[in-house]
């Protein structure tokens, strides 16, 4: 497996799942959610738990049956409903879904709401780490703080 057949399948999984409210599961533990996504060898899955105005989850990659890749990450929404929060924050993805926003710096504004994704360094596959924020009216109403890497062996 090349990193970038890994890239391109993890960026896939994200639009196929939350990006574009799909791929829903019965989650394997009470009181989370999980999304899943699958293609040939590769298997992509988010479990997360929501409440109170915060969430908080793992993607994990899994080739052949083997973790490769995984990233855990913590958020808080207070600043917004549930519903508007998935609504924006699904449009700047989608707008973005072909950059690597995750090392690398993104920026996205649509009416009243600006996106911001800032890695903590340059990263790539392999090592990550940084956060997301959404302002509205120049307000923050979400952070989302995350980190993860490689935990496989893979080629380049």
């Amino acid at each position: 497996m090349k990193k970038e057949k890994l890239l391109q399948f993890l960026l896939k999984a994200r639009m196929k799942t939350y990006a574009g409210a799909d791929g829903k599961v019965q989650p394997a533990f009470g009181g989370s959610d999980q999304l899943e996504y699958r293609e040939g060898d590769l298997f992509y899955r988010d479990l997360y738990y929501t409440g109170n105005g915060i969430f908080m989850g793992v993607e994990v990659v899994h080739y052949q049956d083997k973790p490769i890749w995984a990233m855990s990450y913590y958020g808080n929404f207070k600043g917004m409903t549930e519903e508007e929060i998935d609504k924006i924050l699904r449009e700047a993805l989608v707008d973005n879904w072909q950059d690597t926003r995750i090392w690398k710096k993104v920026e996205w504004e649509k009416d009243n709401y600006k996106y911001i994704c800032e890695p903590n360094f340059e990263g790539s596959i392999d090592e990550l780490a940084g956060i997301e924020k959404l302002f509205k009216r120049g307000e923050e109403v979400y952070r989302f703080f995350y980190g993860g890497g490689l935990i496989g062996q893979i080629t380049q």
